[in-house]
């Protein structure tokens, strides 16, 4: 065998047993946020829900008010505004600072929706949950999504960008079916991606701030229940 051959050869093989000998850290969906990303301050977080109706309430007044009103209706949204305000205060909250707070908790909230552990970044690790296939790529490419539930399949809106994981995969495991249950392993980056995805008779955007270049997959078949198990299934070490 020529020489160059032979040490393509090896090359190969010492990069495979490198990979296969990488450590590989079985996650859960709740690993895959950034945990600090998790923790700030939320004055709507503990609201009551009759609380949060008279916040809701009295903000609408307040645009209200802002516009072009009768002198008489005025005086009416304004004592409703009053009243809505003492009552919240009576609680011992702040009605205008927790309004004024809309736009910086919409902002947190989304960081905390998007960004990924970093711990994990570059990782190998494996994951169960739910395969949904999406349309190929412009290139061809095999396209799809590791949910943590079956609510898409069911008309619910999509998870989290956090949680909800692209899959570079060359090949798709047998069976299949829809939001089937599945056990994939590969590496993971932190990298946003966009699309959609026909569901049943609806068109869904999946946005997701992870993707696995995944190396093994399987699935358990048709689950009837989110109850049923798929350790049976699972990868082996």
């Amino acid at each position: 065998m020529h020489p160059r051959i032979t040490t393509l050869i090896l090359s190969l093989l010492l990069v495979s047993h490198y990979a296969l000998a990488q450590p590989l850290t079985v996650v859960d969906w709740a690993m895959l946020a950034d945990p600090d990303a998790q923790q700030f301050e939320d004055p709507y977080r503990d609201l009551t829900k009759p609380q949060f109706e008279s916040l809701m309430a009295l903000a609408r007044l307040q645009i209200a008010l802002g516009g072009e009103v009768a002198e008489g209706e005025r005086a009416d949204l304004e004592e409703r505004a009053s009243d809505l305000s003492r009552n919240l205060q009576g609680e011992g909250l702040d009605p205008e600072w927790i309004l004024d707070q809309r736009e910086v908790v919409a902002a947190r909230r989304q960081h905390a929706a998007l960004a990924t552990n970093p711990a994990l970044d570059g990782e190998r690790i494996e994951l169960t949950g739910y395969l949904l296939v999406a349309p190929d790529a412009e290139d061809g490419a095999t396209v799809a999504y590791l949910l943590p539930d079956r609510g898409v399949c069911m008309h619910l809106p999509p998870p989290p960008p956090n949680q909800l994981v692209r899959l570079d995969i060359d090949q798709l495991p047998e069976p299949l079916g829809p939001c089937i249950a599945a056990a994939v392993r590969g590496r993971l980056a932190a990298n946003e991606t966009t699309t959609t995805v026909p569901v049943f008779d609806d068109i869904v955007p999946l946005w997701s701030s992870l993707r696995l270049d995944v190396s093994e997959a399987i699935t358990s078949g048709i689950l009837s229940s989110q109850n049923s198990e798929i350790s049976k299934n699972r990868l082996g070490n």
